[in-house]
């Protein structure tokens, strides 16, 4: 029983630490990487895996975190969508380079 009960503590303590694993700052950081990888100007991307990473990490997270992602969502959208030449190329490097393991549905 004492080893049963050990191990739902450790298993708990792990479930813990794995959801604390993606902080807000990344949660944010991915919600600008929807809004870039959206863009029909950039060349819309597969959001298949990136939306569910967001919808499963944001269901825990405070509305002000969740309300502050849907406008970094919007706001990359939108200067996606008006970008041209060197700010075009500069968005294009980063969706597809530090955005590249979000849009994947990686952390």
């Amino acid at each position: 029983m004492k080893a049963l009960i050990i191990t739902a503590v450790a298993f708990g303590a792990f479930a813990g630490a794995a959801q604390a694993g993606v902080s807000n700052l990344d949660y944010l950081q991915a919600a600008r990487c929807r809004g870039l990888a959206a863009s029909e100007n950039l060349g819309k991307l597969d959001t298949t895996a990136l939306d569910a990473f967001l919808r499963d990490e944001g269901s825990a997270r405070e509305l002000a975190v969740r309300t502050s992602a849907s406008n970094k969502m919007q706001a990359a959208l939108k200067e996606a969508n008006a970008a041209d030449g060197e700010k075009k190329a500069k968005l294009l490097a980063q969706r597809d380079g530090a955005c590249a393991t979000y849009i994947a549905g990686g952390k």
